[in-house]
């Protein structure tokens, strides 16, 4: 016997139809151990399956949901991780900047009124060593 399912509707019996289904002997052997585990009858279990295709949707949707804002959480936290490596460099930005500023302001001040002038249209050389 193949393994394709099919399936074939029968007359209706109250709210329900019956539906007859042709599934391979493993497939069958499958159900009746669930359902027995279950303590149903196995049409009750296949109801019950069929019933859980939209609770399975509304989980998957909830997953992907949690999944998007994870990752928007991801991306805020890639951001925030950058900005703080920012923050632990500024003491040395800064003292790196305060160390240009006394360099610079000990030049100008060593040097000559004729140099101070030239230094003002060419810029003070605080990286050269005299």
């Amino acid at each position: 016997m193949s393994e394709s399912t099919h399936w074939n509707t029968m007359v209706s019996q109250g709210k329900r139809k019956q539906v007859s289904v042709r599934i391979s002997i493993r497939q069958k052997a499958e159900l009746e151990r669930e359902a027995e585990e279950r303590g149903v009858s196995r049409s009750e279990y296949m109801r019950e399956i069929l019933d859980e295709r939209s609770r399975i949707d509304e989980l998957e949707e909830r997953v992907e949901r949690k999944q998007d804002r994870i990752d928007e959480l991801e991306e805020q936290l890639t951001e925030r991780s950058q900005i703080e490596e920012k923050i632990e460099n500024l003491p040395d930005r800064i003292r790196g900047d305060r160390s240009y500023q006394d360099r610079r302001q000990r030049k100008l001040d060593e040097g000559s009124v004729t140099q101070r002038l030239v230094w003002k249209l060419t810029g003070v050389p605080v990286d050269q060593t005299d």
